[in-house]
């Protein structure tokens, strides 16, 4: 299940970079897969109070994405 697989890279930050973790200061990225829409993954994702981004649809897209998040 996919929420399985959200555990893994969730449980790294956790160990790895606390403060991160902690100050949430760090974002998911998805695509726009049924899979990443479905409503047990909004409530598990909103229940762990993770940040999510949506897949950009072009690179010009991405780039500005990149670069507010640099900002901030």
């Amino acid at each position: 299940m996919y929420i399985d697989i959200l555990r893994r890279p969730m449980d790294v930050i956790r160990r790895k970079s606390p403060e991160k973790w902690r100050t949430s200061i760090w974002f998911l990225l998805h695509d726009s897969a049924p899979v990443h829409r479905s409503v047990l993954v909004k409530d598990f994702l909103a229940k762990n109070n993770v940040t999510t981004l949506q897949h950009p649809h072009t690179l010009l897209t991405w780039l500005q994405l990149i670069f507010k998040c640099s900002l901030d």
